[in-house]
Order: structure tokens, then C-alpha cells, then sequence
């Protein structure tokens, strides 16, 4: 299944964290980030920001100390092999969860946007057929489709974006600063904020794929500036266009946003589905490498078995958890649970610990 290779540049390396971490997460983010910080909410995401690059870059670190092991394998020589396992069972269902959460998200945006009559199992069965294949290809593979699905997401959407400038009022940005002066965030709404980020702990995992390991650190730290920049821009434009409280009143603002850019030449019929096409292969990327590194995290656990056998049992657990009966409203509250629990131990506490056991054991570099 995998490449003799399976090895991947730094800049793959990049891509492929954009990729994974942008999606259902930036759609709502506006509306997250403006229900906090008001006509503020690009400050408070450019806060958040800086403090992903800092957890990217000790996850990093973390990575570098054996740069040729595998996440389970480290974690078993620095914190002993059943607390190596133990961590490595907890990662694989943090991503299962937020794999089926991002589907059942998924499914249920394409049903009321595009295929209203379409039963929700089908469509998410589809979606998660196609993500298995990709994923059982192997990571070189998953490298080569984001560098072609890379240019096909972003530069359409920056285009759509950059065309809604003309027609948009940045007085709704003003006065900066008042809301987050006069109500100080609370650590938890900006926890909420930063589940945009979730994916972002795919880092701990990537390491032992890249060409060159000691340039993973660097690399990846730009991506997520990258990714900030991204998110600020996207904010801007939203809150320009709508203000902070329309903002916070619609469930998917950058959607509505980018529907109702009005493309030049008026040729194209169904704007709509041109603008969830755009979406649905970023969330395609998401799918595929939650159900990639979760396979590749059990079968390192367990020490046996064939990654196809592993992909083909998380496709099933991840499609059972998507179609449960769940409220809409609710994935986004058991998104932000599992980010402010295991999200930020694995993101925050786990790469800490890891560096710390590194050095008392005198293993890897300084």
C-alpha cells in the first residue's frame, strides 16, 4: 500500500498542515471570534495566533529529540512504553472524534446547501470512502494531492474575498479595542476561539516523514503563520462586510460571505455549489488526515497488522459516530470540549513533558 519512499519535503510538509487545519473550523470562526471580542474579534485571532506558533513550534521540538521515531515510539522511550500507549490510544480517538465530528459537519452542510433529498448517511459515506483510499495510499500520496487541491482552495477564495472589498465598509471594525477593553476575555472563550486551530497537533506525528527533520520546525511554524494571516484576512472581510453582530446571528458567516460575491460576468448559474466545491475539498483534506494519522497511531500501539485493516475499522467507527442522532448546534460545543481537554494536552502539556524527560534522560539533542 505505502511508497518505498513514503518521505516528503518540508514544503509537502507545509501544505499538507494548511490543509489539515483549515475547513469546517474557518466557516464559523467570524461568528466564534465576534460573539468573545465583538468588531475586535481580528485582534483577539491574531492572539491566538501567536499562541499556535508557539505550541507548534515546542510540538516541533518535541518531534526533533528522535527525529527517525515514530510519536508512539518516542513517547514510550521518554515516558515508559505503557504510558506510550496509553498517550498514543488517547491521540488515535481524539482524531476519530474530530474526524466523524467534521463529517457529521460536513454532511449537514451539503444537505441544506446542495442536496436537500440526498439520505445524510450517503453523502457522508461517500466522503469518507473517498478520504479512506487516499489514506490508505500512504503519506507521499496524501503530499501529492495537497500540492494539486492547495491552489484549487485558496486561490479561489482569496479571488472571491478580494472581489468583496469594493463593496464592504471597515468603519464596522471601529472603535478597535473598545470591546476588549471593557470586557477582558476569559480564558475559555479564547480556548473556544482557538479550536480553529484543532489539527494543529498533527505536528507531534510528523517528523519521522520529512526529508530533512531538523528543517520540520521551521517550516511548519511558517505554515501556521501562514494559516493566521489566512484567518485574520478572511475575519476582516466578514466583519467588514456584515459587522459583529449580523456576524454572531448567522451559523456560517464565510459561506454567506462568499455567496453573496457577485462574480464578474454573471456566467455562472449555481454560485452556491461553485462555493462549496471549494469547501468540500478542504474538508475532504481534514477527513483524510484525521483517519491517516489515527490508523497509523493504532496500528503503532497495538505492534501489528495491516494499515489497510486499521483504515477500513476507523472508516467504520468514524461513519457510526457522524450519523448518531446529535444536534448541529451540538458538534461545535463537543469540538471545543475535546480541543480544551486533549486538544490543548497534546498541543500545550504533552510536547513540555516530553522535553523535559529528554533532557533529565540525556536523549536527542539539546
Amino acid at each position: 500500500m505505502f511508497s518505498q519512499n513514503n518521505k516528503i519535503s518540508v514544503r509537502q510538509m507545509q501544505t499538507l498542515l494548511i490543509l489539515d487545519i483549515f475547513g469546517a473550523g474557518i466557516i464559523t470562526l467570524p461568528r466564534k471570534a465576534s460573539e468573545y471580542a465583538g468588531q475586535d474579534a481580528w485582534i483577539l485571532i491574531i492572539i491566538i495566533t501567536a499562541l499556535a506558533v508557539g505550541s507548534a513550534f515546542l510540538m516541533a521540538s518535541a518531534g526533533r529529540i528522535l527525529p527517525k521515531d515514530s510519536f508512539v515510539a518516542l513517547t514510550s522511550k521518554l515516558l515508559s512504553k505503557p504510558v506510550g500507549k496509553i498517550i498514543g490510544i488517547l491521540f488515535a480517538c481524539k482524531l476519530l472524534f474530530n474526524c466523524a465530528l467534521e463529517l457529521r459537519l460536513f454532511g449537514e452542510i451539503v444537505r441544506q446547501k446542495l442536496l436537500s433529498e440526498t439520505p445524510f448517511f450517503i453523502v457522508c459515506a461517500i466522503m469518507l470512502a473517498i478520504s479512506a483510499y487516499a489514506a490508505a495510499k500512504g503519506y507521499e500520496t496524501r503530499a501529492r494531492l495537497a500540492q494539486i487541491l492547495f491552489p484549487i482552495i485558496f486561490i479561489p477564495i482569496v479571488f472571491i474575498f478580494l472581489l468583496a472589498i469594493h463593496d464592504i465598509d471597515f468603519t464596522n471594525l471601529l472603535p478597535v479595542f473598545s470591546v476588549l477593553q471593557s470586557h477582558p476575555l476569559d480564558p475559555v472563550g479564547a480556548a473556544n476561539i482557538g479550536a480553529a486551530f484543532t489539527g494543529l497537533e498533527l505536528i507531534l506525528l510528523v517528523t519521522p516523514y520529512a526529508v530533512r527533520p531538523r528543517a520540520v520546525r521551521g517550516g511548519l511554524t511558517r505554515a501556521v503563520i501562514f494559516i493566521g494571516v489566512f484567518m485574520v484576512f478572511i475575519t476582516v472581510i466578514t466583519l467588514s462586510k456584515f459587522g459583529a453582530k449580523d456576524v454572531t446571528r448567522q451559523l456560517w458567516p464565510v459561506l454567506e460571505m462568499m455567496d453573496m460575491t457577485d462574480l464578474p460576468g454573471s456566467f455562472i448559474e449555481r454560485q452556491d455549489a461553485l462555493i462549496m466545491s471549494f469547501w468540500i475539498i478542504s474538508n475532504f483534506a481534514i477527513v483524510n488526515g484525521c483517519l491517516f494519522f489515527s490508523c497509523v497511531l493504532l496500528k503503532d500501539t497495538v505492534g501489528k497488522g495491516k494499515h489497510s485493516t486499521y483504515i477500513f475499522i476507523c472508516a467504520a467507527i468514524i461513519l457510526v459516530i457522524a450519523c448518531a442522532l446529535m444536534k448541529i448546534e451540538n458538534v461545535d460545543r463537543i469540538m471545543e470540549l475535546i480541543f480544551k481537554t486533549l486538544g490543548l494536552g497534546l498541543m500545550v502539556a504533552l510536547p513540555i513533558i516530553l522535553l523535559i524527560a529528554a533532557r533529565i534522560r540525556k536523549v536527542g539533542e539539546k
